[in-house]
């Protein structure tokens, strides 16, 4: 009994190494984006060169993360909608704040910038120059601070 289950074991084991090991990240050019994310990028950031470009293939899924030189980043899931803009501490680009949310934190921190926001299924998190992290609805209401 306890031989079949360390073969068990080590079978669930070899799977998922496996499988992770499967994982891919490859540097692509910025045509190889998927079509929403060439959108996204030429209207937010228009000619600006990124470092690099990674896609990012797993078994189940695909990922792109976008560098810029200022170290912002950007990653897209494997349709090309953008899931996370990361400033990396400086201002993202206002566009790409929902109006909501950027009326908001210029009423209730005048003194800030949103420096992230990230989507996720039901709100979204932004980060501000002080540290502060909010989450607001898909509608763009305030929910909470976060941290």
């Amino acid at each position: 009994m306890r031989t079949k289950l360390n073969l068990a074991a080590s079978l669930i084991a070899g799977l998922i190494f496996g499988l992770s090991a499967n994982a891919q990240k490859t540097v692509i050019k910025k045509e190889a984006l998927p079509a929403n994310a060439q959108t996204f990028l030429k209207t937010h950031f228009g000619s600006k060169k990124p470092s690099y470009i990674l896609e990012d293939k797993e078994i189940l899924s695909t990922e792109y993360k976008v560098q810029y030189d200022n170290k912002l980043e950007i990653e897209f899931d494997k349709k090309g909608n953008w899931k996370e803009v990361d400033g990396k501490n400086s201002k993202i680009p206002s566009s790409i704040i929902p109006k909501k949310i950027a009326t908001y934190v210029k009423t209730n921190f005048p003194k800030e910038k949103i420096t992230k926001i990230e989507i996720g299924t039901s709100d979204y998190e932004t980060k501000l120059t002080n540290g502060l992290e909010l989450k607001f609805s898909l509608k763009g209401d305030f929910k909470k601070i976060d941290k």
